[in-house]
Protein backbone atom coordinates (compact mmCIF):
# COMPACT_ATOMS: atom_id res chain seq x y z
CA UNK A 1 0.00 0.00 0.00
CA UNK A 2 1.50 3.12 -1.22
CA UNK A 3 2.18 6.05 0.87
CA UNK A 4 3.55 9.91 0.67
CA UNK A 5 5.57 12.25 2.98
CA UNK A 6 3.58 14.89 4.26
CA UNK A 7 5.35 16.53 7.02
CA UNK A 8 8.37 16.09 9.39
CA UNK A 9 7.33 17.80 12.47
CA UNK A 10 10.48 19.34 14.66
CA UNK A 11 9.57 20.60 18.40
CA UNK A 12 11.24 23.66 19.13
CA UNK A 13 12.15 26.14 21.89
CA UNK A 14 11.14 29.07 19.51
CA UNK A 15 9.80 28.64 15.75
CA UNK A 16 10.87 32.46 15.48
CA UNK A 17 14.03 31.41 16.09
CA UNK A 18 14.26 28.17 13.86
CA UNK A 19 12.68 29.95 11.16
CA UNK A 20 15.15 32.88 11.31
CA UNK A 21 17.78 30.48 10.74
CA UNK A 22 16.10 28.66 7.77
CA UNK A 23 16.04 32.13 6.23
CA UNK A 24 19.62 32.25 5.25
CA UNK A 25 18.69 29.48 2.83
CA UNK A 26 15.64 31.36 1.19
CA UNK A 27 13.40 28.38 1.74
CA UNK A 28 9.58 29.45 1.57
CA UNK A 29 8.09 30.10 5.19
CA UNK A 30 4.72 30.34 6.56
CA UNK A 31 3.58 32.34 8.83
CA UNK A 32 3.14 31.28 12.60
CA UNK A 33 0.16 30.06 13.37
CA UNK A 34 -1.45 29.28 17.09
CA UNK A 35 -3.42 26.14 17.43
CA UNK A 36 -5.21 26.35 20.81
CA UNK A 37 -6.55 22.81 21.11
CA UNK A 38 -2.58 21.28 20.64
CA UNK A 39 -1.35 23.90 22.39
CA UNK A 40 1.23 25.42 19.84
CA UNK A 41 2.82 27.34 18.03
CA UNK A 42 3.27 25.90 14.24
CA UNK A 43 5.30 27.08 11.15
CA UNK A 44 5.18 25.21 7.74
CA UNK A 45 8.47 25.63 5.87
CA UNK A 46 8.54 24.71 2.37
CA UNK A 47 5.87 25.56 -0.27
CA UNK A 48 2.78 23.56 0.91
CA UNK A 49 1.04 23.61 -2.72
CA UNK A 50 4.19 22.85 -4.82
CA UNK A 51 6.38 20.32 -2.41
CA UNK A 52 5.83 17.75 -1.06
CA UNK A 53 7.58 16.63 2.82
CA UNK A 54 7.56 19.90 3.94
CA UNK A 55 8.89 20.53 7.35
CA UNK A 56 6.60 21.74 10.59
CA UNK A 57 8.18 23.34 13.60
CA UNK A 58 6.08 23.22 16.53
CA UNK A 59 6.55 25.85 19.80
CA UNK A 60 4.63 24.18 23.19
CA UNK A 61 2.98 27.79 24.21
CA UNK A 62 0.84 25.89 26.72
CA UNK A 63 0.53 23.00 29.02
CA UNK A 64 -0.40 19.82 27.08
CA UNK A 65 0.63 16.32 25.23
CA UNK A 66 3.26 18.84 23.69
CA UNK A 67 4.73 20.83 26.48
CA UNK A 68 5.02 17.44 28.36
CA UNK A 69 7.28 16.04 25.60
CA UNK A 70 9.59 19.41 25.71
CA UNK A 71 10.12 18.74 29.18
CA UNK A 72 10.25 14.79 28.72
CA UNK A 73 12.49 14.66 25.37
CA UNK A 74 13.52 18.63 24.44
CA UNK A 75 13.68 19.49 21.57
CA UNK A 76 13.84 18.06 18.21
CA UNK A 77 12.48 15.34 16.10
CA UNK A 78 8.57 14.84 17.13
CA UNK A 79 6.62 12.88 14.51
CA UNK A 80 7.03 11.88 10.57
CA UNK A 81 3.40 12.46 8.64
CA UNK A 82 2.57 10.71 6.40
CA UNK A 83 -0.49 10.40 3.51
CA UNK A 84 -2.08 7.07 2.54
CA UNK A 85 -5.92 6.71 0.76
CA UNK A 86 -6.76 4.04 3.35
CA UNK A 87 -6.20 4.05 6.82
CA UNK A 88 -7.56 0.56 8.06
CA UNK A 89 -6.13 -1.17 4.95
CA UNK A 90 -2.97 0.67 5.68
CA UNK A 91 -2.18 -0.32 9.30
CA UNK A 92 -3.71 -3.99 8.75
CA UNK A 93 -0.61 -4.53 5.73
CA UNK A 94 1.83 -3.44 9.51
CA UNK A 95 1.06 -6.67 10.67
CA UNK A 96 4.53 -8.18 12.05
CA UNK A 97 6.51 -5.08 11.41
CA UNK A 98 6.98 -4.45 14.78
CA UNK A 99 5.16 -0.66 14.72
CA UNK A 100 2.70 -0.92 17.65
CA UNK A 101 -0.37 1.35 17.28
CA UNK A 102 -0.88 3.82 19.74
CA UNK A 103 -3.49 4.02 22.15
CA UNK A 104 -4.73 7.57 21.40
CA UNK A 105 -5.35 5.96 17.71
CA UNK A 106 -8.45 4.35 18.66
CA UNK A 107 -10.26 7.54 19.11
CA UNK A 108 -8.49 9.32 16.19
CA UNK A 109 -9.15 6.68 13.61
CA UNK A 110 -12.87 6.76 14.38
CA UNK A 111 -13.27 11.08 14.33
CA UNK A 112 -9.79 11.97 11.93
CA UNK A 113 -8.75 9.38 9.82
CA UNK A 114 -5.42 9.31 11.58
CA UNK A 115 -3.44 6.86 13.41
CA UNK A 116 -0.40 7.21 15.38
CA UNK A 117 2.33 4.44 15.24
CA UNK A 118 5.76 4.32 17.69
CA UNK A 119 8.04 1.80 18.94
CA UNK A 120 9.84 2.50 22.33
CA UNK A 121 13.32 2.41 20.71
CA UNK A 122 12.16 5.02 17.96
CA UNK A 123 12.79 8.52 18.56
CA UNK A 124 9.67 9.39 16.62
CA UNK A 125 6.08 9.27 16.28
CA UNK A 126 4.75 8.33 12.69
CA UNK A 127 1.29 10.25 12.13
CA UNK A 128 -0.65 8.45 9.18
CA UNK A 129 -3.06 10.46 7.41
CA UNK A 130 -6.05 9.40 5.13
CA UNK A 131 -6.32 11.41 2.24
CA UNK A 132 -8.37 11.22 -0.89
CA UNK A 133 -5.73 11.55 -3.13
CA UNK A 134 -2.21 11.32 -2.56
CA UNK A 135 0.46 14.30 -3.86
CA UNK A 136 3.24 12.20 -5.17
CA UNK A 137 3.56 14.73 -8.34
CA UNK A 138 5.59 17.31 -6.62
CA UNK A 139 9.21 17.78 -5.57
CA UNK A 140 10.23 16.67 -2.08
CA UNK A 141 10.90 19.90 0.39
CA UNK A 142 13.15 17.09 2.58
CA UNK A 143 14.95 14.38 0.17
CA UNK A 144 16.71 12.95 3.51
CA UNK A 145 16.56 12.48 7.23
CA UNK A 146 19.45 10.72 8.96
CA UNK A 147 18.97 9.47 12.05
CA UNK A 148 22.00 8.46 14.30
CA UNK A 149 22.21 4.87 15.77
CA UNK A 150 19.22 2.96 13.86
CA UNK A 151 19.48 -0.41 13.45
CA UNK A 152 18.91 -3.00 10.87
CA UNK A 153 15.94 -3.49 12.01
CA UNK A 154 14.88 0.40 12.72
CA UNK A 155 15.89 0.92 8.90
CA UNK A 156 13.52 -1.76 7.69
CA UNK A 157 10.26 -0.30 9.80
CA UNK A 158 11.10 2.85 8.07
CA UNK A 159 11.40 1.06 4.96
CA UNK A 160 8.00 -0.65 5.59
CA UNK A 161 6.27 2.57 5.93
CA UNK A 162 7.71 3.29 2.85
CA UNK A 163 9.82 5.70 3.83
CA UNK A 164 12.82 5.42 2.39
CA UNK A 165 13.80 8.86 2.89
CA UNK A 166 14.93 8.24 6.71
CA UNK A 167 17.82 6.78 6.81
CA UNK A 168 21.17 5.96 9.44
CA UNK A 169 22.82 9.14 9.74
CA UNK A 170 26.96 8.51 10.01
CA UNK A 171 27.07 11.19 12.68
CA UNK A 172 25.76 11.61 16.25
CA UNK A 173 23.59 14.56 14.66
CA UNK A 174 19.97 13.97 13.40
CA UNK A 175 20.38 16.13 9.52
CA UNK A 176 17.93 17.19 7.54
CA UNK A 177 18.43 17.14 3.73
CA UNK A 178 15.86 20.33 2.37
CA UNK A 179 16.79 20.91 -1.54
CA UNK A 180 20.64 20.05 -1.23
CA UNK A 181 21.11 21.44 1.89
CA UNK A 182 22.01 19.57 4.68
CA UNK A 183 21.00 21.19 7.88
CA UNK A 184 21.51 19.86 11.39
CA UNK A 185 18.60 19.59 13.48
CA UNK A 186 20.38 20.88 16.97
CA UNK A 187 20.55 24.47 14.37
CA UNK A 188 17.35 24.58 14.48
CA UNK A 189 16.10 23.98 18.21
CA UNK A 190 18.13 26.79 19.29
Amino acid sequence: MKSVLNHIALLVPSVAKSAEYLKQFNFKIGPAEQWEGEGTLEIYVGDLKKEMANLLLMEPVKDGAYSHAMSKRGPGLHHIAIDVLNIEDYIDQLAGSGWLLHPKSLHSIKHSKTAYLARPEMPTLIEVQQQEMLSDHHPMFISKLEIPNLSTKNIEMFDRLGLAQIQNSSTDNMILTILEQRILLKNLCL
